[in-house]
């Protein structure tokens, strides 16, 4: 199977380079690699949390800002 004209610029590209910038280019791989992850983790958790409100709307509570701080205040509190 042939390569992908992308792939095959690329490992050109990568063998023509430094020591430190092959190094570079590695730090940003393995950035863009964890940054995918943590998007896919994270929407997995808006899907598993839609499933949840799905299967029981009523165990979801939706308050405004100020009903929000009288809720929590005592989380402050805590911290302090």
């Amino acid at each position: 199977m042939a390569l992908p004209r992308t792939h095959t610029m690329l490992k050109q590209e990568i063998d023509d380079l430094n020591e430190s910038d092959a190094q570079e280019v590695l730090d940003f791989l393995l950035f863009i690699k964890a940054r995918r992850a943590e998007e896919a983790f994270l929407w997995q958790q808006v899907e598993e949390v839609q499933h949840r409100r799905q299967a029981d709307p009523g165990a979801v509570q939706t308050v405004d800002v100020a009903t929000w701080d009288l809720l929590t205040a005592h989380l402050d509190e805590q911290e302090s």
